[in-house]
């Protein structure tokens, strides 16, 4: 069966590479904004306004192109996205303001974040695999945290070697070598092979009986108390890590940290988050996803913590961004993870896109906050330990996630009963 499912497997390394290129755009930022505050000169708050424009759009987007994802072919719109990201940069490099930065950030990399990001490829899985879909989201979502590992070390060396214009030109052309050929490998449904969810002999007798009922409509999934638990916890998380990797080449500098110790820190960040995911993965099936998130929240609040001692040097920021990569990262695929089991497998180009788009929407003010902060402050303490409490407060409301569908029971330890394999 292993064999026979080669095909399966491999739309989750189209997960990864395809993940790696969209986790690079707001880990790698931070390295992107010094040549760009220096070009234009905006102040720190107005710098962050691309993420702040990347979300917000990406927002508005994700429920729009999420909606589209059940309708439409996924690779065609995968393809879409690779370009858009590859055009986003090459307009970037030629741009004369700053405002016109914001501008591409909203019209050609939030649409490419939506559709080669963690929606699409949420889609793309939750079609394959249902048993597994644990080990095969967290094995796709650690390409976040790659791209986000490689991509610090790539840039800086197209900017040390070339003017950042002509260094974001040949980015581009990586993201297009890196997205174009893996879009092409994209199988919509595993019937398109003659197979089934996870190479089962025939398919899932759930999944036969959810795919028979009428879709849910946006107002059921908004309506579901789930949906905002869910939304507001892996928020909070991913708002503080946006904002922290946002802001983290300038914090390094301000510490008198060199640009390329800088990138490494990214890396670091990206290497912690890439092990987290692959936990994630290996322990998904095994322990409940509740668990997964208390330990989430712990851990991360206490890299926000350390963060508050930055002053402290480089060692200081490198332990409390390990701590941030390595416990926020298990948050990172619960979204992915989750929404199948909580919303069904009707509409989960819907869920997806209005879960997606209700944390980017929390996720928008992050970045510009904290450097709001800095220019008010000089300083970031107050925003890293605002994020160190919100998790601890998290911790109350994660028992009251539901784990299947609204108005069914439960399965047997929450799980699909294996002998639906048969």
């Amino acid at each position: 069966m292993a064999a026979s499912f080669a095909p399966g497997w491999r739309q989750v390394a189209v997960g990864f590479m395809l993940l790696a290129a969209t986790g690079m755009i707001a880990s790698t930022y931070s390295i992107i904004a010094v040549p760009l505050a220096r070009e234009f000169m905006p102040s720190r708050t107005v710098l962050m306004l691309a993420m702040t424009v990347l979300s917000g759009t990406s927002a508005v987007l994700a429920p729009l192109l999420g909606n589209l994802m059940d309708r439409l072919p996924l690779r065609r719109l995968m393809l879409a996205g690779g370009v858009s990201l590859a055009l986003g940069y090459t307009a970037i490099s030629l741009a004369t303001s700053f405002t016109q930065v914001l501008v591409i950030f909203g019209v050609l990399v939030a649409p490419a974040n939506v559709l080669i990001g963690p929606v699409a490829i949420t889609v793309l899985l939750s079609r394959w695999f249902a048993l597994k879909r644990g080990r095969a989201v967290g094995i796709a979502i650690a390409g976040i945290s790659a791209g986000g590992f490689f991509f610090p070390m790539i840039i800086q060396a197209l900017l040390d070697a070339h003017q950042w214009r002509e260094a974001l030109q040949l980015l581009a052309l990586v993201l297009l070598a890196w997205t174009i050929p893996v879009t092409m490998l994209v199988i919509d449904h595993p019937s398109d092979r003659g197979l089934n969810p996870d190479g089962a002999a025939k398919p899932l007798l759930m999944a036969q009986d959810e795919l028979a009922k009428a879709p849910i409509s946006a107002r059921e999934v908004l309506s579901d108390p789930t949906f905002w638990i869910l939304a507001i916890t892996v928020g909070i998380v991913t708002a503080g890590l946006k904002g922290t990797i946002t802001n983290l080449a300038p914090l390094a500098i301000d510490a008198g940290i060199k640009a390329r110790d800088a990138a490494s820190l990214i890396s670091i960040y990206s290497a912690c988050g890439f092990i987290a995911k692959l936990n994630f993965a290996a322990l998904s099936d095994r322990m409940g996803p509740r668990t997964l998130m208390y330990i989430s929240l712990s851990g991360f609040a206490t890299g926000m913590a350390c963060l508050t001692q930055a002053a402290r040097g480089y060692w200081m920021i490198a332990f409390g961004i390990a701590l941030a990569g390595l416990f926020g990262g298990l948050m990172i695929p619960a979204e992915s993870y989750l929404a199948p089991r909580v919303f069904g497998q009707r509409a989960i180009g819907r869920a997806m896109g209005l879960l997606s788009g209700t944390i980017l929407l929390a996720m928008l003010a992050t970045p510009p906050i904290f450097g709001l902060i800095f220019d008010v402050f000089g300083s970031y303490n107050g925003v890293f330990w605002t994020f160190a409490g919100l998790p601890i407060l998290a911790t109350v409301w994660v028992r009251f996630i539901r784990l299947h569908p609204r108005g069914e029971s439960a399965p047997a330890k929450n799980r699909e009963p294996r002998q639906s394999l048969q």
